[in-house]
């Protein structure tokens, strides 16, 4: 049924909620390659400039890097799950009102529908039917579904307030809404009960496609800070400080999404959806590498060099450090140019750090004097 299909797993990594992409190097954190992206790391290696990373407080909105770095629709496209549109399950149920961008996304919100947990894929369908009767009836009187995007049960995602798969539109919230934030509702009560896996593995691709198309930093522990426009916790004017992914109770007076909802946000999803756009950012990188060129069997890569009693000591700068450069491929002859970028490709698809190894001792080499 429209809507249900999982998250294309030819377009995307498949989520392991908590898990550490082991392509990223320990010594990178995973902040600062969400904030500069792994070809401005890479370039850090060889002295080139690159944006200014952020630190715990400040958000993307604030200049981590995201927003200095170009969205690659590559990225994106292998992010972006199945969603359902609007009219998969409201072709005939019309928008009352009108609809407001939403200029200036810094999180994301997640939500609960506080309905009912007992519903079979076959009801899905009914359920948000009944929810966009509420929403725009005469208690709420909204425009349409007060939520950007719904996450069922079964792993199904489904476009809620229309324009929302196409860009950043403006939601409503129960107690008011202070903006800036896109908003995902889990369909059920969690109060009662967690989450099934295949939500959580759903909304953690959604929140992670949403991050990387808007450029929030979704590390743990990142924060955002703006004036509310208004709701029954912050009112308008009030300066509000938030994690990039927080719950609808930081937000309003109100004990959405649940505690068990809640637990997953403040406890598993930051690290889960950021590990995914790291993992969709390496397998890009990767398969933009060029081909390595294969070697007939027996052909050696080792070129001939004039003999000498010691190895070459590579020039450490003074740290007392004469082991032998790491080398990548054959070796250049003394006084050839090399290009560190071609370098960087040729080890991109073994991680950020074997590139920056491998551009450094370029860089190294090229700056050596022939003899």
């Amino acid at each position: 049924m429209p809507g249900h299909r999982h998250p294309r797993p030819d377009a995307r990594p498949t989520p392991q909620v908590g898990a550490v992409d082991p392509a990223t190097p320990p010594t990178v954190s995973r902040r600062t390659a969400l904030g500069l992206g792994a070809a401005v790391v890479a370039g850090a290696a060889l002295g080139q400039a690159r944006p200014a990373a952020a630190g715990p407080g400040t958000g993307a909105a604030a200049g981590s890097g995201l927003d200095e770095v170009a969205v690659d629709a590559a990225v994106l496209d292998r992010l972006r799950p199945e969603i359902g549109t609007r009219d998969a399950w409201g072709a005939d149920l019309p928008v009352t009102g009108p609809i407001e961008i939403e200029d200036d996304v810094r999180f994301l919100l997640v939500h609960h529908t506080a309905s009912t947990n007992a519903y079979a894929p076959d009801e899905v369908v009914d359920q948000i039917r009944g929810f966009h009767r509420f929403h725009t009836g005469p208690e709420k009187g909204w425009p349409d579904v007060a939520y950007n995007f719904f996450v069922d049960r079964f792993g199904g995602i489904w476009e809620a307030r229309a324009g929302s798969i196409a860009g950043a539109v403006r939601g409503d919230a129960t107690g008011g809404s202070q903006g800036f934030a896109l908003l995902c509702s889990l369909i059920g009560n969690h109060a009662e009960e967690a989450p099934t896996e295949e939500a959580v593995t759903s909304l953690t691709a959604l929140l992670a496609w949403l991050g990387e198309r808007h450029g929030i930093d979704t590390e743990p522990g990142a924060t955002v800070s703006f004036e509310s426009r208004g709701s029954n916790r912050w009112p308008t004017g009030a300066l509000v400080e938030a994690t990039t992914i927080a719950g609808h109770r930081d937000m309003s007076q109100t004990t959405c999404p649940g505690d068990f909802g809640y637990r997953l946000v403040s406890d598993r999803l930051p690290g889960a959806v950021t590990d995914l756009r790291l993992a969709a950012r390496s397998a890009v990188t990767a398969a933009s590498a060029p081909p390595v060129t294969p070697v007939a069997p027996g052909t050696s890569t080792t070129r001939t060099t004039r003999p000498t009693a010691e190895p070459e000591p590579v020039d450490d700068g003074g740290s007392g450090d004469d082991r032998a450069a790491p080398t990548l491929g054959s070796e250049p002859a003394d006084g050839e140019a090399v290009d560190p970028a071609t370098a960087i490709a040729a080890a991109a698809a073994v991680g950020v750090a074997a590139a920056g190894t491998a551009a450094m001792a370029a860089r190294r080499r090229s700056n050596r004097r022939p003899t």
